[in-house]
């Protein structure tokens, strides 16, 4: 996880938490603890009104279940509530009913868990989604570098 505020970083963290551990009961109450912590520590400097930026193939999925546009918040409530429908579904149910890939069906809940409580520790609203991820991002700045590297050769 990385703050930013004014396009700068401010601080960034990672946890040993993520969608395929949580399946797995991997992540231990003192992980949770350490994360939540984190978050409640690093926003407070913020305050009200901060927004989260989510990358990857959950958050796209979870933003296409929605319906949502790229660019269009995320609302807390919109999340949540599409977060726990998915946990009470089972995973042959995610794939029947609403066509997730067999290995998007599982990992869907344990990163809804994820998405949701980050946005409530941090106090955000809404998360936005971009259409680029950051292997795009990454990947666009290594062309950038390598066209302007041979750009004098």
């Amino acid at each position: 996880m990385t703050l930013f505020s004014s396009h700068e970083v401010i601080t960034s963290k990672s946890f040993n938490i993520g969608s395929i551990r949580l399946l797995l009961d991997m992540v231990q109450d003192d992980d949770w603890n350490e994360m939540k912590q984190w978050v409640k520590e690093v926003t407070e400097r913020v305050g009200k009104g901060m927004s989260v930026i989510g990358s990857g193939g959950n958050i796209n999925k979870y933003c296409k279940l929605l319906m949502k546009d790229y660019g269009e918040p995320l609302k807390y409530d919109e999340l949540y509530h599409l977060y726990k429908r998915l946990k009470s579904m089972s995973t042959e149910d995610r794939i029947q009913t609403l066509y997730l890939n067999p290995d998007r069906a599982d990992v869907i809940v344990p990163a809804g868990k994820i998405f949701t409580s980050v946005m409530k520790w941090s106090g955000s609203e809404k998360a936005y989604v971009p259409k680029f991820g950051v292997s795009d991002g990454v990947i666009k700045m290594l062309y950038k570098e390598h066209k302007v590297q041979n750009a004098f050769f």
